[in-house]
């Protein structure tokens, strides 16, 4: 937990992780208590096909959720489908030819869940595709495991400013998707904006878009005349994303930066930041518009 300077009271969670009742390492309970133990506020383990269930212990919060699959091949789409905090089990049956990311959202959506299309970038997701999917909640920026040496494409970014250039802003998200608990857990992470520990506090904040994916710096983004302005814990570096392709504004570097702009050019329709601090840690704020 942390207390802004607004008196704003921020939870820190994970909503992508695996036990053994799928295909991580440890045992659930194990697993969890590897989280609280580090200061995670709440959780969501998101074994594949298969619940867990919803916790409210003072100071922890356990969200039920679950990940869903579909797709043999990159040709024909791979998309992997985080669902939380849903009430009761959404009615799906295990991946075939007949199920598809749309019903799998859907059916999270009718359970009042939360639906987050999983590293995008691993999946190789091709933004026209995935813009024919709708109602998607938020999508995964960064995902520590899908980084060596345990896997490859970790960063999403790309995938995030495409979709942005065709007008589809997607939250983003970062998470660990923790299954051999070899380094991977406990790196990536929401900061979520929210006046209570509680599933409807939470979910409203998601829903809302309150919160920040991280590593460890806190920031936000604003559009003040024209200029897109990150306000931020202290940094060494500020990177801005947006669809113009030439600025000499993008980077600000330096010691201890708790401000940096970007005047934004008219053609421009989105924006986004990249902030990393002096350990080497990113924040990544999600993509908001221009204008």
């Amino acid at each position: 937990m942390w207390i802004d300077q607004n008196g704003d009271t921020w939870y820190r969670g994970n909503l992508h992780m695996h036990t053994q009742c799928s295909d991580g390492n440890l045992p659930f309970a194990e697993a969890v208590a590897l989280y609280r133990n580090a200061g995670y506020d709440f959780l969501a383990v998101t074994d594949h096909w298969h619940w867990c269930d919803a916790v409210q212990e003072p100071g922890f919060l356990m969200l039920r959720g679950c990940e869903f699959d579909v797709g043999a091949s990159v040709q024909e789409g791979i998309y992997h489908i985080v669902g939380v905090g849903c009430e009761g089990d959404p009615e799906l049956v295990r991946k075939g030819k007949d199920l598809s990311a749309q019903q799998i959202i859907g059916q999270i959506h009718a359970h009042d869940g939360f639906a987050i299309l999983a590293h995008p970038s691993w999946s190789l997701n091709r933004p026209d595709r995935v813009l024919k999917i709708h109602d998607i909640d938020a999508t995964e920026i960064y995902n520590t495991f899908s980084g060596i040496p345990w896997n490859a494409r970790p960063y999403s970014g790309d995938f995030v400013d495409i979709m942005a250039a065709e007008g589809c802003l997607l939250p983003c998200m970062a998470a660990d998707d923790a299954h051999r608990y070899a380094g991977e857990q406990c790196r990536s992470y929401l900061m979520v904006k929210a006046p209570a520990l509680t599933r409807e506090a939470i979910l409203t904040a998601l829903r809302k878009g309150d919160y920040l994916a991280t590593q460890g710096p806190m920031a936000q983004i604003s559009i003040e005349e024209e200029t897109a302005v990150v306000h931020c814990t202290p940094a060494v570096r500020v990177v801005f994303y947006s669809d113009g392709v030439w600025s000499n504004e993008r980077v600000t570097e330096g010691d201890g930066l708790t401000r940096a702009t970007c005047r934004l050019k008219p053609h421009e329709t989105f924006v986004r930041a990249e902030i990393t601090d002096a350990q080497g840690r990113t924040a990544w704020t999600s993509p908001i518009k221009t204008k």
